[in-house]
């Protein structure tokens, strides 16, 4: 069998040894993975191979933290997962992203750079990068190469770029010849049963927008769904554990991250060849393309380590210079682009439309001036080389993705998602821009001109969320410091495992696309072994 729709399934249970919910990068990695091995697996999307907004209406919910985040436009319930939407950079995590940190409560995994390492490099070739090459030398030449710096407290790391590698169109031809892998499309798991104890996972009950309800059963399950719904299907699944599975000491949905994204100005360089380096994203349209890679600066592992920082990471993006501006982030002139991108069709509407007219109506003169400019630069282009920061944002246990008291078409509670910063977050990338311009003027590489406008609660007005849904249910040997083991299952039950990046303890600066597929890799190999699978 291949791919089935799961609306047209006539039986009341279906059977299989592996049962994976959700078909992103985790789950159609695993499921690969296991094809052509010695057991049945079932893979449940809830979408189609098109985007549709029935489904995605199921991701909506409320947002009660910081704000540019939504919990609706920021994942796709599709075949494919958010990698239908995504940019394809990538890089591994630090080594130092791995340690215990000191200044960073809750930091440290359960094992190393060098233990992943392995598993880095087949996740490599799953993303469709390059080769496995991040030192900066092996790709000196590129765009120009590197800006001369010598200082001991900056260095530069290479992020590749995929071309935005669709995992849903990539891997759809070898599952669909797959002898022991069914895809079921349009299956909405919305809820886990378990046995009296809790320990065991017996089935996932799935629903059509057709008014069935099919149990899967299986030997072993994993949840590889993204960091808000891998918590909220385990925090709605309470019928037996009345605080929802795997929730015994009250850690699923909380340690929520999610990356910052900031533009802080802009670089003017002191001469004509500085302005082409690899530090520099030219275009997202040729990344993947033309562009393999780019370069980023960010403090020594060494003097985060010793200043107790976290870690954040700044390059460079050719931008219009309105695009850089402080009107151009203001409330009016965010909704006002939002707005725009929707009837564009680059953007899904929100059910905000009422606050971002309003929005727009109260800084009508900031979006007056930012289109002047808009206008002028049409006529005089000005491209500026923007300043584009990454924020490792730490663990914050009162960042966390709980029930809402509203429920979605089948009844399921929809996610309150309360994402919270530490104050101290701002530490680490404050240093790095110090640091930056310190050593640009000592190198007389040219001016940094910043432009931090901050809003009311001391964060730049330009902040967005990456859309890096992480942490909920964070790895630990100790389960009262984490929801599963270092293997991935979860603490307390035999056969229930979560894949993805909301098992991250801590999430680095990188984009977490390939930890997410190492990872993926790494349980896959796991239940290889604990299942006893050969090749069929």
């Amino acid at each position: 069998m291949s791919f089935i729709d799961a609306r047209r399934i006539d039986a009341k249970t279906v059977r299989t040894d592996v049962c994976i919910v959700g078909a992103g990068a985790a789950g159609i990695a695993i499921a690969s993975e296991l094809s052509g091995h010695s057991c049945r697996v079932a893979l449940l999307e809830s979408g189609d191979f098109k985007f549709r907004h029935r489904p995605q209406s199921l991701y909506l919910g409320e947002q009660i933290g910081m704000p540019n985040f939504s919990t609706g436009l920021s994942r796709f319930r599709t075949f494919g997962g958010s990698t239908t939407r995504w940019g394809g950079q990538c890089r591994p995590l630090d080594a130092l992203d791995f340690e215990p940190r000191d200044g960073i409560p809750h930091s440290g995994w359960p094992f190393d750079l060098a233990y992943l390492e392995p598993y880095y490099r087949r996740a490599q070739a799953v993303c469709q990068l390059g080769p496995y090459e991040y030192q900066p030398s092996a790709w000196g030449a590129f765009d120009g190469g590197a800006l001369p710096l010598d200082g001991e407290h900056l260095d530069t790391k290479i992020f590749q770029f995929s071309c935005a590698t669709d995992f849903g169109r990539v891997y759809r031809t070898a599952l669909a010849g797959s002898d022991n892998v069914d895809v079921y499309l349009n299956a909405n798991v919305i809820e886990i049963e378990s046995d009296e104890s809790a320990q065991n996972a017996t089935s996932l009950v799935v629903a059509t927008f057709n008014n069935r309800r099919i149990r899967f059963t299986a030997e072993t399950y994993v949840l590889a769904c993204g960091g808000i719904e891998n918590a909220r299907l385990l925090l709605a699944s309470n019928r037996i554990a009345r605080h929802g599975l795997g929730n015994q000491h009250d850690l699923v949905g909380r340690f929520f991250m999610d990356h910052a994204y900031f533009l802080l100005g802009h670089f003017e360089p002191a001469i004509a060849s500085y302005d082409r380096s690899y530090y520099v994203i030219e275009s997202y349209d040729r990344v993947g393309n033309e562009q393999k890679v780019n370069a980023a600066f960010t403090l020594s592992e060494r003097f985060r380590r010793d200043d107790r920082l976290n870690g954040a990471a700044i390059y460079f993006v050719r931008r219009p210079a309105y695009k850089t501006s402080p009107e151009y982030f203001s409330k009016g002139g965010r909704s006002f682009i939002h707005l725009i991108d929707v009837l564009r069709h680059d953007e899904l509407p929100d059910r905000n439309l009422g606050r971002h007219l309003r929005n727009i109506a109260a800084g009508a003169g900031e979006v007056a001036v930012s289109l002047r400019r808009q206008l002028i630069e049409l006529v005089r282009p000005r491209p500026r080389l923007a300043l584009r920061a990454v924020l490792e944002t730490t663990p914050n246990p009162a960042s966390r993705v709980t029930l809402g008291s509203r429920r979605d078409h089948f009844g399921m509670p929809r996610v309150r998602v309360n994402w919270q910063l530490n104050t101290e977050d701002t530490r680490g990338l404050a240093r790095l821009l110090q640091v930056m311009r310190q050593e640009f003027e000592r190198c007389r590489l040219g001016r940094l001109i910043e432009d931090i406008a901050a809003d009311g609660n001391g964060w730049p007005t330009s902040m967005t969320g990456g859309k890096h849904h992480m942490g909920t249910t964070r790895i630990h040997d100790d389960p009262r410091q984490g929801v599963v083991d270092p293997d991935c299952r979860i603490h307390g039950m035999s056969n229930l495992y979560i894949a993805g990046s909301s098992v991250f303890p801590t999430c680095g600066y990188a984009n977490p696309t390939l930890t997410i597929v190492a990872l993926a890799l790494r349980l896959a190999e796991h239940l290889k072994r604990r299942l006893c699978l050969v090749v069929a």
